[in-house]
């Protein structure tokens, strides 16, 4: 994810946090990879 999206990101407490630019691509990721992606923040 990080490489393809060009983006940085951590696992903490069993959330992916993804740190970025590329919100949309990497929600599209997430959910064909079957997870459920939530945007929080800015």
């Amino acid at each position: 994810m990080q490489k393809a999206c060009g983006a940085g990101g951590t696992v903490k407490e069993g959330r992916i946090e993804i740190q970025g630019d590329k919100r949309e691509e990497v929600a599209r990721i997430l959910t064909e990879a079957g997870f459920r992606p939530v945007f929080a923040g800015g």
